[in-house]
């Protein structure tokens, strides 16, 4: 029976290794373009939600589109750890990204919700609060 078991482990072994090894093949970098592409998005995602909050798009179908477009961008910079592109002065600064992200989305989810409830003060309470997280965070992050 321990024949049974070495001859398991020992593929089992291998399996992961050759999972290891894919992943950081398969694992694309974040570069500089990519970040200023998705502050790009999220800008653009930022305009749409005040031409929606001025204009008054059909069913705030432009509020929409612009927290699909911010948050689309948050999911994919969630995965990147700020640590891999901030500068060594900032070296804790990462915290600080991360909480600025999670703030964001969930002042974005609260946009949503005040949305669906009609309650444009709120919506644009919580519009404010999401541009201050921008702002802050280019403030310090941004060179």
């Amino acid at each position: 029976m321990k024949k049974q078991n070495n001859i398991f482990t020992i593929p089992k072994g291998l399996l992961i290794a050759l999972l290891l090894l894919t992943t950081s093949l398969v694992a694309e970098e974040y570069t500089k373009t990519d970040r200023v592409n998705d502050m790009l998005t999220m800008a653009a995602g930022m305009q749409k939600i005040q031409k929606g909050l001025m204009y008054r798009c059909e069913d705030g179908k432009c509020i929409k589109d612009g927290i699909k477009n911010i948050k689309d961008v948050l999911h994919n910079i969630e995965k990147v750890d700020p640590k891999d592109f901030l500068d060594k002065e900032q070296a804790n600064a990462h915290k600080f990204a991360k909480k600025t992200r999670a703030m964001l989305e969930m002042y974005l989810d609260e946009i949503e919700v005040e949305l669906r409830h009609d309650n444009a003060d709120e919506v644009l309470h919580n519009y404010s609060l999401a541009l201050r997280q921008c702002t802050s965070c280019h403030l310090r992050l941004r060179k």
